[in-house]
């Protein structure tokens, strides 16, 4: 099978939503919804491929060897950028041409619209053959497009193109206006007023950097005038529209696809990368992870990119924290104090493994991740009296759906799964979750209240918010370790003057 995507594998995907417009549940629990929409506000067409996660390790693997290459050649990516520049400026003219009426002036937009097209598949042809050591999918590219240059169907549009380009350069004509007569004729050499009346007020024009001020765009539509005009000129030119004609009516089809996907796939890896090039410049790492054939994950100092991207931009210490599954180890339960960096920790789990199979860099360091099949989430979320479940019977019908569907390459997000319920219930709900997912073998992150799920054994790992002396205060460093859940409530305790040391003195005064 030949070339057809810079992914690795053939591109699908429709934006998945929940009938409403919105991103699909995992997307807003996990904050991906805000970094897609931070990358793609100037470009949301690219919005899909956010949901074409690779299929397999090898294309994940493809995309980040294509990553490797943007990020260390700005040159290439100056001109990639150009490529992008000239399909936009393609697809503009061929809007013109299907929108516009007068059809000589649509012909001209449509044969615009290909000489562009051939202009965008030339420039990035050149590119290509100027790189070295390019990245697999940038040599897969390079062929197809050789290939494409060469076939017979693209040549004959190069020709007829320049071809009916010549035949328009050709059309030379004159205008002559008294009063409310307009009359057009063939130019025979006559003085140009035009050139006459611009030399007059180029006087006037100012030229600060001494280059030669842009010409001023040519804009589609006509009005009555100008298109009694083209009617008369092409009735005197009646070839070269003929010409005109006939090559939008031999080439309306004759346009290869995989430009066009290029196109669109190279806009969303450059557009991520620059977001990512700006997180780094405010001093957060990302870093492309190696892809691993087995479940596990292994990352370090990684972040949520939601928050983040708000910390930054009030200049605020992000603090990273590591995540590690080894290969005995399914589920991370993650317990402490509110507010301490548990829920944040648990969203950026899901992110990684996210980015990591869509093939882009992800946030921290040293990273080693393997691929899922399926990405699940179960946060908690506030009643409304629009519900037709209250919230443990929708927690437990929720959960129902994920241990059906889940299996061993599965990644799973829980937060606060089972709180509205008591302790009691919540400790013998919550453990049952995560025996089934044991067995399954699915990756699980859990957030809970419940100490007791922390220490179920062998797979669990348990993992703890810090608990500063003070229990105002908060570092957000989550940690291997024993729950500490007592710890808080101590600290808490001295807060308040409730501690037994406290409480004996003030008894016994």
């Amino acid at each position: 099978m030949g070339f057809s995507s810079l992914l690795g594998e053939p591109s699908t995907s429709p934006v998945p939503t929940d009938g409403a417009g919105r991103f699909p549940a995992p997307f807003a629990d996990l904050g991906l919804d805000r970094l897609v929409a931070a990358v793609s506000r100037e470009d949301p067409e690219i919005v899909p491929l956010f949901h074409a996660p690779a299929s397999s390790p090898a294309a994940a693997r493809y995309r980040q060897d294509l990553c490797r290459a943007l990020r260390g050649d700005p040159r290439l990516t100056g001109r990639l950028r150009r490529f992008c520049a000239t399909m936009a400026e393609m697809r503009e003219a061929r809007a013109n041409a299907a929108r516009l009426t007068l059809r000589p002036e649509s012909d001209a937009w449509a044969l615009h619209a290909a000489r562009r097209y051939l202009a965008a598949i030339a420039g990035l042809r050149s590119a290509l053959a100027e790189t070295v050591a390019p990245a697999t999918a940038l040599r897969d590219l390079r062929e197809h497009l050789d290939r494409l240059a060469g076939s017979p169907g693209h040549r004959a549009l190069e020709g007829d193109a320049a071809a009916a380009a010549e035949l328009l350069d050709r059309v030379e004509y004159t205008v002559r206006i008294k009063n409310s007569d307009v009359r057009v004729g063939r130019y025979h050499g006559e003085p140009d007023y035009g050139a006459e009346v611009a030399a007059v007020f180029d006087r006037f024009r100012v030229d600060e950097g001494g280059r030669r001020a842009e010409e001023p765009p040519v804009r589609p539509g006509l009005d009555g005038i100008d298109a009694a005009i083209l009617d008369h000129v092409t009735a005197l030119f009646p070839e070269a529209f003929r010409a005109l004609a006939r090559f939008r009516t031999e080439h309306a089809e004759d346009r290869d696809p995989v430009p066009a996907q290029v196109d669109l796939e190279i806009r969303w890896y450059l557009a991520y990368l620059d977001f990512v090039a700006a997180m780094e410049a405010a001093g957060l790492p990302f870093t492309l992870p190696t892809i691993a054939e087995r479940p596990i994950l292994h990352v370090q100092n990684t972040f949520d990119v939601a928050m983040a991207m708000d910390l930054a931009r009030r200049g605020e210490r992000v603090v990273g924290n590591d995540l590690l599954l080894g290969d005995d180890e399914r589920v991370l339960v993650l317990t402490g104090p509110n507010h301490g960096g548990k829920t944040a920790l648990a969203r950026a789990f899901g992110q990684v493994h996210h980015l990591a199979a869509l093939g882009l860099p992800i946030p921290g360091t040293d990273a080693e991740i393997g691929l899922f099949d399926a990405l699940y989430t179960r946060f908690e979320r506030p009643e409304s009296a629009d519900d037709r479940l209250g919230r443990l019977e929708e927690d437990i019908e929720g959960m129902r759906g994920i241990l059906t569907t889940a299996t061993d390459r599965s990644v799973v997000v829980m937060n606060e799964t089972f709180s509205s319920t008591s302790l009691e219930d919540g400790i013998r709900l919550g453990t049952a979750v995560v025996r089934r997912l044991l067995e399954t073998g699915s990756r699980c992150v859990y957030v809970t209240f419940v100490d007791e799920i922390a220490t179920i054994g062998p797979g669990v790992v348990s993992m703890t918010a810090d608990v500063p002396d003070d229990p105002s205060e908060r570092t957000y460093r989550v940690r291997r370790g024993p729950p500490r859940g007592l710890a808080h409530a101590d600290a808490l305790a001295r807060r308040h003057g409730l501690d037994p040391a406290t409480l004996s003195r003030r008894i016994a005064s």
